[in-house]
């Protein structure tokens, strides 16, 4: 009982803070963690095994990170308007991560996968979609198919300056075919949607069917896979017949409506109209902004520990464990909504996290929204924050298991392949907790897990289950002991 008691006494009830050797020890056991879970993640994907969960911790929890210092300049309420090197290849140390992520398997936009061999059976639908529309036109525009060349030409060298590449090899009558032919083809496919959208009949054999909408929207949400925004805002304008009441920011939002990660409407269409958006991954990044941001978290005054050198790691140590925050008392529950707009209510310590579902779609669209905010650093980091924020919430499969019961993570697949997915997020992310979206709900919920109250709730847990471990085989032994002796003493009577 002294051990114990030694235990209580020794519990650090601390202000946020931990010492160097602690963060050090935190800082190594998450690293050799991760390079191990990465390192079976490339074994798997050679041999072509399916994903195994990577082994436990090398501690049970790791020491909590010094939290940053926040000033109030250093996180930005809305993402700036930026035109030039806005589209970019995505890296292969990236790519290989989740290769089909990345490609596009149905359609080619732009000149990143121009004249793909896998995508060349598209392009006759590309032309039919063009003359489809100049037909629907005739009647209230005399735009035609060398006028939108001429208007294209136009915008070729702006547009050429929003690829990181210069793409030589593609000449200039060329480009602005391609701009023309795929600029034209986004904008029929969101126009048609937009009548499909209200239960309207859309004449045309993609809307015929339940996946192909889907795939298409899946494709064109692709970094690589992006025209300028304001070269299809243009081609939009031209082919107006007059009678358009939804605009074209609107037409999209609804068409990419079935893949937002949580499944929900989007119940404001309203966009920024004095906001120009570089893309349509750009504008579907925006369309995430949380109806109540999150206010940055209080800065630690007087801090004796320098946070600079943590404040960009995006690995473990930012925040406990869900089985640990279960255990702290912490409960979680779910609400309708933005995947965002998370909440932590310190009053009935519920932690309400919107719903997460994980199928196929999932991957592609938040990988894609991911290396949005590595190669635009004007993005908000919402997603880089949502996926260290789980990252450190799921250390083990029990942790999944408390996200998926409490509705929090709907899935199809195992826990295991979830909990590799989730780590493989943050895999080469770049991120400064200095813009972490949930910057203020970790520190709540930090600051929770400090209280006196949470402190003796874990001692007695640990007491408890000390004791457990130690009386448990002694009443064994004597109980066995006991049935040997009556055993012996009734075979052994005159």
């Amino acid at each position: 009982m002294a051990d114990i008691l030694s235990d209580f006494s020794s519990v650090d009830i601390h202000d946020g803070s931990v010492g160097k050797d602690a963060v050090e020890a935190g800082n190594l056991a998450a690293t050799e963690h991760i390079k191990g879970m990465v390192s079976a993640a490339n074994t798997n994907s050679e041999t072509g095994t399916p994903p195994q969960a990577p082994p436990p911790p090398l501690l049970t929890e790791h020491p909590l990170l010094p939290f940053p210092t926040i000033t109030s300049t250093a996180r930005k309420a809305k993402p700036l308007p930026r035109q030039r090197w806005s589209i970019f290849r995505v890296p292969d140390h990236i790519r290989e991560v989740d290769r089909i992520a990345y490609t596009p398997r149905f359609i080619s936009i732009g000149p990143f996968h121009y004249k793909a061999p896998a995508l060349k059976a598209v392009e006759g639908r590309k032309l039919r979609f063009l003359n489809r529309m100049l037909e629907r036109i005739s009647h209230q525009n005399e735009i035609t198919q060398e006028g939108l060349k001429d208007a294209m030409k136009k915008l070729e060298g702006n547009t050429r300056e929003c690829y990181s590449e210069e793409f030589e090899n593609i000449k200039s009558d060329e480009f602005v075919t391609m701009m023309v032919l795929d600029g034209c083809f986004v904008v029929e496919l969101l126009r048609l949607s937009g009548m499909s959208y209200k239960k309207e009949l859309a004449d045309d054999p993609i809307f015929a069917t339940r996946s192909l909408p889907q795939n298409l929207g899946r494709d064109l949400l692709m970094l690589e896979n992006q025209l300028p925004l304001f070269v299809l805002q243009k081609l939009f304008e031209l082919t107006s017949s007059g009678k358009e009441e939804t605009s074209l920011e609107s037409l999209a939002l609804q068409f990419f409506e079935p893949l937002r990660l949580g499944k929900e409407a989007i119940e404001n269409l309203n966009v920024e109209k004095n906001m120009l958006y570089p893309h349509l991954l750009a504008l579907f990044h925006s369309s995430f902004e949380p109806t109540n941001p999150h206010p940055p978290p209080t800065p630690i005054q007087n801090s004796s520990t320098s946070t600079h050198t943590y404040r960009t790691f995006s690995g473990k140590g930012w925040v406990y464990s869900a089985k640990s925050l279960s255990h702290a008392g912490v409960k979680f529950g779910t609400k309708p909504g933005n995947v965002l707009d998370m909440k932590f209510n310190d009053e009935d310590n519920v932690l309400q996290i919107p719903t997460l579902f994980v199928d196929d779609n999932t991957s592609p669209v938040l990988r894609n929204l991911l290396v949005y905010e590595q190669y635009d650093r004007w993005a908000s980091p919402y997603f880089s924050s949502l996926a260290v924020f789980l990252n450190n919430l799921v250390v083990t499969l029990d942790d999944m298991v408390i996200l998926k019961q409490s509705g929090i993570i709907r899935a199809h697949c195992g826990d295991a392949e979830l909990v590799n997915f989730l780590y493989s997020l943050t895999k080469d992310l770049a991120f400064d907790m200095d813009d972490c979206h949930f910057g203020k709900i970790i520190q709540d919920i930090r600051g929770f897990y400090q209280t006196k109250t949470v402190k003796f709730r874990l001692f007695r847990r640990r007491t408890l289950k000390r004791i457990y471990k130690r009386i448990v085989p002694i009443l064994m032994n004597i109980t066995i002991i006991y049935v040997t002796t009556m055993i012996s003493v009734y075979y052994n009577k005159p």
